[in-house]
Order: C-alpha cells, then sequence, then structure tokens
C-alpha cells in the first residue's frame, strides 16, 4: 500500500481540479478578506444569485437563529446578523454540485441528516456551553464530513461497504478509514477548505482529533468533537456513544443530562427546518428527545446487567462479521492502491437492496410499460432517459412522494448559438435548485430533467429559475432567447403506473409552451 500521505495528496489534487466553489462563494471570500468589507458590495454579490438569497432569508426567519422578528431582505439580514455569520452560511450553501453525483438516496439521506444534525448541535453546544457565537462552529459541522464524499466520488463500492458497514453494525468510520488508508475523510475535507480558501481556524478544526481533544485546544475542537457524537446518537441513533457524550462534556463543560435534554429539546425542529432550506426530504420518526431517552435507558440497562448479557454476541456471528470486516478493508485497501497508480475510474457507492432516490440512477429497476410513447432502444438517449424515470418513478412510489419531469427546449436556432446556447441550457439545468435532479440530454436542442420528491408548484418554480438564468440576463443577445418548458407532476405513483405517461404529458406541455411563444412554462398534474 502507498503511503497515506501521497494518496491523500493525490485524492487532494483530483478534489482540486474537480470540485470548485462558485462564483459567488468565491467572489463573497474575496470581498470578506478585505480587513473593510464593502457590505453594498457584499449584498450586490448575493443577490446575484436569487436561489442563494432564497436560502439565506429562509435560514435567517427559521428557529435556528431565533432573531424575533422576520427579516425580509438582504440588507435586514446584514445589519441583524453582521457581516461574518451571513459569508459562513453563503458559504455553507455553495457547495458544488458535484459532490453529490452518484448517492443513493439512502446514503444521501444519511449524509444530510447526520451532518445538519451535527451543524445545528454544534451551534447550540458554542452559543450554550461555550457562550460564544455559533456560527463558525455551525458551518464547521456542516462541511466536517465533505470528504466522505469525494472518498465516494473517488473509491466507489469499496468505500460504499464501508459505510454500508457503519450504518449496519454501527462499527466507527474513522477507525475504519484509518485502517484502510492511513488517515480519515476530516483530513480530506480539511485539504479541501483550505484550497477553497476557508478561515484556518475551520481548516483545523475540521480534522477529527481520534479521541477527545486534550485541554487548552481552541474551542472549536471540542465543540465539532461534541457535535459528532451527538450526531451519531441522535441522527444515527447509536445509543452507546451517550456514556462518552457525557464523560467528555463534563470534560469541557458541565454538560449535565438536564442541559443535554435541554439543548436536544427543540434540536429536531431546527434540523428539519434547516433540511427544508436545503430542499431535502427527511424520513419522518425522527425523535431526537425519544432517541436521548431510550439511550439513558440502555445505558442504565448495560450498567446494571453484571454478567454483560447485553454486551454479548453469538461468537458464531461475531467471527462472520469480524471476517467480513477484514475483508472491506482489504477491498478498500485495494482501491487505494489502484487510486494512488492512477488506474480507478471514478465509481459510485454500491447500491443498497431496496429502491432507493438518488443523484443519478444507473439502472432501471422496474420494467418499461409498453404503451409508452418513446421507443426504447438500448443504444439510444431515449431509453437511458425511460430507465431513469423508470427507476424514479418506482422509487418515489416505493417511498411515498411525488416526482416531477421538466422538459426544457431551445427555439429554433441555428450553428455556434445553437451550440453556445445549449451549453447555457445544460449548466443551467445542472444547478438547479433541487439537490435529487438526474438531468439528461433530450434530443438535440434539450434536456429532460427527472426530479424526485417535486410536487408541481415546485416543478414550475424550477422550470422559471431555468428560463430566468437563460433568458434574464444583460447580454446584448439573450434576452431574446426562447426556451419552451414543459412539465409533469404525478404526486403518487400507483402501481403499475407507465413511466412514459410521465414523458408524454411533459412533452405535451413542452409544446403548449412553444406554441404560446416560449419563455414560459406549461405544467399538468396526472392523476
Amino acid at each position: 500500500m502507498r503511503a497515506p500521505d501521497s494518496t491523500l495528496d493525490l485524492l487532494v489534487a483530483r478534489a482540486q481540479q474537480l470540485y470548485t466553489l462558485p462564483a459567488v462563494a468565491m467572489e463573497v471570500l474575496e470581498l470578506t478578506g478585505n480587513p473593510k468589507v464593502d457590505a453594498h458590495a457584499l449584498k450586490a454579490c448575493i443577490e446575484n444569485d436569487p436561489a442563494m438569497t432564497s436560502k439565506l432569508l429562509r435560514v435567517v426567519n427559521s428557529s435556528l437563529f431565533g432573531l424575533g422578528r422576520e427579516v425580509s431582505d438582504l440588507n435586514q439580514a446584514l445589519t441583524l446578523l453582521g457581516i461574518k455569520p451571513l459569508k459562513l452560511l453563503v458559504l455553507g450553501f455553495s457547495l458544488p454540485e458535484g459532490l453529490f453525483d452518484g448517492m443513493t438516496a439512502d446514503m444521501l439521506e444519511y449524509y444530510w441528516r447526520h451532518a445538519l444534525t451535527k451543524a445545528v448541535v454544534a451551534r447550540e453546544l458554542s452559543e450554550t456551553l461555550w457562550r460564544q457565537a455559533g456560527d463558525e462552529a455551525f458551518l464547521a459541522g456542516l462541511l466536517q464530513d465533505l470528504g466522505m464524499l469525494l472518498m465516494i466520488q473517488e473509491l466507489g463500492a469499496p468505500y460504499g461497504k464501508l459505510l454500508q458497514r457503519v450504518q449496519e453494525h454501527g462499527e466507527d468510520l474513522f477507525s475504519l478509514e484509518t485502517e484502510s488508508m492511513g488517515f480519515d475523510h476530516t483530513r480530506l475535507t480539511s485539504r479541501l477548505l483550505s484550497h477553497w480558501g476557508l478561515p484556518e481556524i475551520l481548516v483545523q478544526a475540521v480534522c477529527w482529533p481520534g479521541g477527545p481533544p486534550p485541554d487548552g485546544e481552541r474551542p472549536l475542537t471540542p465543540i465539532l468533537y461534541l457535535a459528532e457524537l451527538l450526531a451519531r446518537l441522535l441522527a444515527d441513533r447509536r445509543s452507546e456513544v451517550l456514556g462518552e457524550i457525557l464523560e467528555s462534556g463534563r470534560k469541557y463543560h458541565d454538560l449535565s443530562n438536564e442541559r443535554l435534554e435541554s439543548i436536544v429539546e427543540d434540536l429536531e425542529t431546527k434540523v428539519r427546518q434547516l433540511a427544508e432550506v436545503f430542499s431535502l426530504s427527511m424520513t419522518e420518526g425522527l425523535d431526537y428527545a425519544d432517541i436521548l431517552t431510550r439511550a439513558h435507558a440502555q445505558l442504565v440497562d448495560v450498567a446494571a446487567s453484571a454478567a454483560g448479557d447485553l454486551l454479548r454476541k453469538n461468537s458464531l456471528e461475531e467471527d462472520a462479521r469480524t471476517a467480513s470486516r477484514t475483508e472491506d478493508v482489504r477491498s478498500l485497501c485495494e482501491a487505494v492502491d489502484q487510486v494512488a497508480q492512477g488506474g480507478l475510474p471514478r465509481m459510485t457507492a454500491v447500491p443498497p437492496p431496496e429502491p432507493a432516490l438518488a443523484g443519478t440512477v444507473h439502472s432501471a429497476t422496474a420494467s418499461v410499460a409498453s404503451s409508452t410513447a418513446v421507443e426504447l432502444s438500448d443504444k439510444g438517449p431515449a431509453a437511458t432517459l425511460l430507465e431513469q424515470l423508470t427507476a424514479v418513478v418506482g422509487a418515489c412510489r416505493h417511498t411515498h412522494c411525488s416526482v416531477s419531469l421538466l422538459l426544457a427546449e431551445l427555439g429554433k436556432i441555428q450553428g455556434e448559438a445553437l451550440t453556445e446556447a445549449k451549453t447555457r441550457l445544460e449548466t443551467a439545468c445542472r444547478h438547479l435548485d433541487h439537490p435529487l435532479a438526474i438531468c439528461l440530454e433530450n434530443g438535440p436542442r434539450g434536456y429532460a430533467i427527472i426530479l424526485p420528491r417535486c410536487d408541481r408548484q415546485l416543478a414550475v418554480e424550477l422550470g422559471n429559475q431555468l428560463i430566468e438564468s437563460l433568458t434574464g440576463r444583460s447580454r446584448q443577445g439573450y434576452r431574446m432567447m426562447l426556451l419552451g418548458i414543459g412539465a409533469a407532476t404525478v404526486a403518487l405513483p400507483p402501481k403499475n403506473f407507465p413511466p412514459g405517461e410521465l414523458f408524454d404529458a411533459a412533452n405535451r406541455c413542452l409544446y403548449g409552451s412553444h406554441a404560446a411563444g416560449g419563455n414560459l412554462v406549461k405544467s399538468i398534474e396526472i392523476y
């Protein structure tokens, strides 16, 4: 196996090539890097991204900040929050979308539930125990696990198996990573944040200390350590970490059971509000207060079990698990060696056994209805679109949620103008404000965007976002660009629903948009 530092350097080099912060975030970093920040320039920069502005105002008005009165514009946000917190929020909402490519729905929800919980917990700990502003702690908690996403992209299925092991058996991810590669994913996160030019205090703090940080560390390090443990307890439901939380909490501050319960009391509401800002759908039943109560009960049971009955495992099961763990670690070691030699193609993590929503769906999980109006060819783009649509419709039926399809098509332009316009359209489609959107080419002039967990109203909003991003430019010539948008939604796909019907309905709406002169969204809901 290659030296850990050289492998880490290689992964960082790949990440630096593939994942850069959006232009707005880079400009915000530049503006706020000046000792005398120009508040007007900062506001003007952020307002160039309407989706960013909307997210900022939604999170500022949530219970997470508790400002006491509604904030209706960026001027108010700047006044009430201050420039530094606003800057940190902008950075938190500017993650490169490519980081989430290829993640299955189960893995995506696991990642976001853990990250959002950790971010909110870090902010609460910073403000209630350390009595200091929680903005940097919030951002550090939100970004600490970005290295996990990079490893999913670069190491593929072997790393995906390691994550499944952590989810299913409650094993320690940091230990498994270090055993396999010589470093854990937070070191990769740290290097990436440094590349992006984020503050050095964040770059240093996100590195997992491997155990309780020693006395004398900057507050952000123990705050993140406790926040990670609480995210394991509440988001990952690993009740065995409660003892470590209470012990570490008493070391840094007097984190009694009562204070812990007070912190957890409103946590779930704040996490869900933050998830809504990110357009994420969280699984029901995450009652954090109930999880904490159950963990306390289990801790008492374990302490009272002198014979250790609750800790004893069947020896055959334990042997099988140990053998499986060794095999998973070996597979990841081999994947790391291949990456170090430049021989491993970028892959996606191993898919879960159940149907799931994902940023990219790689194969159909249901058969194609013969009645579809889309001609299915094994090699043609229509086949890819219909296969993806079939998989997503099946997954949405399984998870009882809506699914929409957007068809975006340019008007009748030719030659180089068409090439440039289609490139702009593709960029706009791939940057829609929806974390599960799947963008596929649809003919020589357009793209199809499959939108799991998206109702008709949101689909129309996203369609208008596309129109604005392409036709609202001030550059001469782009105001006249014509774009047709057709949207079709099924609120809850019934059994045996033919996905081709969704395409047919969206295509009819697309025709209607073109017939009406373009630059508007025509939509329909199928019942």
